[in-house]
């Protein structure tokens, strides 16, 4: 395009040029005029080539190449996320607050819903989505209208990071099988699908109420590893929860503490991972 536009460009003002001398071997009336308008084409013409190339370039957006890894010489080939504060952010409080709760109603439902020993059990999936909410209403059974209500909306939780699809879209074009492993409740699942759209960017991977382990119980890695035939010591697992960062080094991975995605990417070079 660019070679096409030059060649156009020299031909107009070659053109240009060669009339005017030819005028001003005539003696034409219109020699001066000529000259004035090659003059000014001079510096017209490049200017429009210019800008019309910027144009071009913005709506003809050049596509990078991105460099694959090798699966034979990568020292990493799989990388394992935790969803919620890593690819999701998950947050209880702010949802009480959207739904106008005092601050006595929203520390009862808190401490019954969230906070409780029960909320585990939620991420195991072991109890139906019916036995989980008696179990939070009979933890505070004077706000079981709130209860209810906050279970209802508990989907509401969780909102996808804004970086999250492209960091994972350029981690798969460069090669990488990604996982994920995350405690998770299914009432919450649920309930905030739509928001999970990354997760057909995944290779596979498990909630806990899939399985019924939680982190960092060793189970739930072990699955991981034997299901998708993972080498621990060619994967690195990035979870925000040190118990679970721990328990993934214990277990032969590597492992990024998450606090930030910026702090994320620099630790994934020590692993030769960018």
């Amino acid at each position: 395009m660019k070679r096409l536009l030059a060649i156009i460009g020299v031909g107009l003002l070659v053109g240009m040029y060669v009339l005017t001398f030819i005028l001003s071997l005539t003696d034409h009336s219109k020699t001066g005029s000529m000259l004035m308008a090659s003059l000014y084409a001079t510096v017209v013409i490049p200017i429009l080539l210019y800008a019309f190339m910027l144009v071009y370039k913005w709506t003809h957006p050049k596509n990078e190449e991105i460099p694959k890894i090798s699966a034979e010489t990568s020292e990493i080939d799989t990388l394992i996320f935790d969803i919620g504060n890593v690819l999701a952010k998950y947050d209880w409080k702010k949802l009480l607050k959207e739904l106008g709760y005092d601050e006595k109603t929203g520390t009862a439902v808190a401490k019954a819903v969230f906070l409780s020993k029960e909320w585990a059990e939620a991420d195991r999936g072991t109890l139906s989505e019916e036995e989980l909410l008696q179990t939070f209403i009979s933890n505070a059974p004077s706000y079981e209208k709130e209860i209810r209500e906050t279970f209802d909306a508990v989907g509401k939780t969780i909102s996808t990071y804004p970086y999250t699809k492209d960091w994972l879209s350029y981690l798969k074009k460069r090669g990488y099988k990604i996982y994920i492993l995350s405690n998770f409740a299914k009432p919450v699942y649920d309930r905030c699908i739509n928001e999970l759209d990354f997760l057909n960017l995944v290779d596979g991977g498990y909630m806990s109420w899939q399985i019924h382990y939680i982190k960092p119980e060793p189970e739930i890695y072990q699955k991981l590893i034997t299901d998708f035939k993972i080498i621990p010591q060619k994967a690195v697992f990035i979870d925000d929860l040190m118990d679970n960062v721990a328990e993934a080094r214990a277990l032969g991975f590597h492992a990024v503490h998450f606090t930030g995605k910026k702090n994320a990417v620099r630790q994934l070079l020590d692993f030769g991972v960018k």
